[in-house]
């Protein structure tokens, strides 16, 4: 309906212009679905995660360089907990993610949520 909308509002520019707007208009791709991902940290969690550091990192490393995570890091002074942004994935990906991570595996995620995240204000990619 926006679209033949759209293309109604562009008859004054002209049928070559108009089908050029019109045709632009239908292939623009849609814009990227982000998620958050928000893990809860044990208290101690800095005297807990030696042994399964190098792994949690590797793991958001490779959804980083498949272009699934955008950023990611912890968040507290102790920390308390950790936000990842994921892009043009699916809350089941993300799932998958959690559980094979070895902070999850090992009791130092008491609590994490998977939350829709709409960008408002900063650069798309």
């Amino acid at each position: 309906m926006l679209l033949a909308r759209l293309a109604s509002s562009t008859r004054a520019l002209g049928p070559r212009t108009r089908s050029t707007v019109v045709r632009a208009m239908a292939s623009a791709a849609p814009a990227p679905k982000y998620y958050l991902l928000e893990y809860k940290y044990v208290p101690d969690i800095l005297e807990k995660r030696t042994p399964y550091r190098a792994a949690h990192i590797e793991g958001a490393k490779k959804q980083a360089e498949a272009g699934k995570m955008v950023m990611a890091g912890a968040f507290g002074e102790t920390p308390e907990g950790a936000l990842f942004v994921f892009r043009d994935t699916t809350p089941e990906d993300i799932e998958k993610f959690v559980k094979a991570d070895p902070y999850v595996q090992n009791g130092l995620v008491p609590a994490w949520h998977i939350k829709p995240y709409a960008v408002v204000v900063g650069p798309l990619p």
